[in-house]
């Protein structure tokens, strides 16, 4: 069983597929896939993102600010999106170095019109309530109106009975678009890659600080560890906003 805190810490990697595999070999012991995907932990991640006019939740990251909030529609699995497909409406909240992530569940065509969730909210349960209340609150004041799909692939393992908090995940095939915003759409021949293949986000997630034995690896295999966003690059490459000198980092510069 793995155990979670509201308040969790975050660690994210940029690494090269080579890193990825030897990291893999010598984590193997100490993890197993995560059982919501298929044999190996894997599974896909589609994910739909508000911001303000101002994109003040791109810009909050930019600029470091020490609380920030990004509201997503997030979707599981390959299977094609329908009005009844049930999806996850999630806050990302960071506070200082500790991150929560707070979420409901819904139908698309629900969870898609954010201006009435207020009427849902009345006959949720009382976390989802919450949720869908805070929600409500930030479309309301921060005018929030779709931004960008990110799609990717994940690897997800979870930490053994010993290390029942500890959570990590490589992320590849990522791609974003800022056109067609709608998780109903089929065709995505127009999404556009904004990592090299060869390249991977690795995240480390865990309730207190990372085991020794976890911090020696990621140095044997010369894991550095990047504070940046996957939503902050696709909308840079999608829509080429000036904030690239602080989100996209310097190992892949050569590739733009």
């Amino acid at each position: 069983m793995r155990i979670t805190t509201a308040q969790r810490f975050e660690l994210k990697y940029l690494i090269r597929y080579e890193q990825q595999q030897a990291i893999l070999a010598d984590l193997h012991e100490f993890l197993e896939p995560d059982t919501y995907g298929d044999a190996q932990g894997g599974y896909a991640i589609t994910s739909l993102y508000y911001d303000s006019p101002d994109y003040k939740a791109y810009w909050d990251k930019i600029e470091g600010q020490r609380f920030r909030r990004k509201v997503r529609l997030r979707v599981y699995g390959d299977e094609r999106v329908t009005p009844e497909t049930a999806v996850f409406v999630e806050i990302k909240q960071r506070r200082n170095r500790s991150v929560q992530k707070k979420r409901a569940r819904l139908p698309y065509a629900s969870a898609i019109t954010l201006d009435e969730y207020d009427r849902i909210a009345a006959d949720a349960n009382p976390d989802d309530r919450r949720v869908l209340e805070e929600v409500s609150y930030l479309a309301e004041t921060l005018r929030l109106e779709l931004a960008c799909v990110i799609r990717y692939q994940r690897l997800a393992f979870n930490g053994t009975d010993a290390y029942p908090d500890l959570r990590i995940t490589f992320d590849t095939s990522l791609q974003a678009r800022t056109h067609n915003l709608s998780l109903l759409s089929t065709s995505f021949a127009d999404d556009s890659y904004f990592l090299p293949p060869e390249w991977a986000v690795m995240e480390v997630k865990i309730n207190r600080t990372a085991p020794f034995w976890l911090s020696s690896i990621l140095r044997t295999h010369n894991a550095m560890a990047y504070r940046f966003s996957k939503y902050c690059i696709g909308l840079e490459h999608c829509l080429a906003l000036r904030g690239r000198q602080s989100i996209v980092l310097p190992a892949i510069h050569q590739f733009a």
